[in-house]
């Protein structure tokens, strides 16, 4: 069975496209392609969601199913890379509790919120004044 770059591999040189030209009507980085095409997703240095849409481009341009692409990709890359995490910290402990974003910053009421635009306002007007 065919990894998902060699599909693309084969099917970028059966339409007799330069990974230069795929490159530049996909507006994706030839490198990046080069990557795809070796099935080395992990060395395109950005978020996971990103990769996906590349394979979800790349496939369309050569005409291939961009959904079974990205599917191929999510079942053998994503979930690999999803794991990662979790199997490094297999065994160890941490003593490190997470940090609610929600707790750290007290919600503002509505009357706060209208006082804060008034006030923005009211200095906006000086400001205004000064230099008009």
């Amino acid at each position: 069975m065919q990894t998902l770059g060699e599909r693309l591999q084969e099917a970028r040189q059966r339409l007799g496209v330069t990974l230069r030209e795929a490159a530049e009507f996909t507006k994706l980085r030839t490198d990046y392609l080069q990557a795809m095409e070796a099935n080395q997703f992990e060395s395109i240095p950005l978020a996971d969601v990103y990769r996906r849409g590349f394979v979800k481009v790349y496939a369309r341009y050569l005409r291939l199913d961009d959904e079974k692409a990205v599917a191929d990709y999510n079942t053998h890359h994503s979930a690999r890379a999803a794991r990662r995490p979790i199997d490094a910290l297999e065994g160890e402990e941490t003593d490190v509790a997470p940090v609610s974003v929600a707790s750290a910053v007290p919600p503002m009421n509505r009357d706060t919120m209208i006082w804060i635009s008034v006030g923005i306002g009211i200095l906006g007007l000086i400001i205004l004044m000064l230099f008009f």
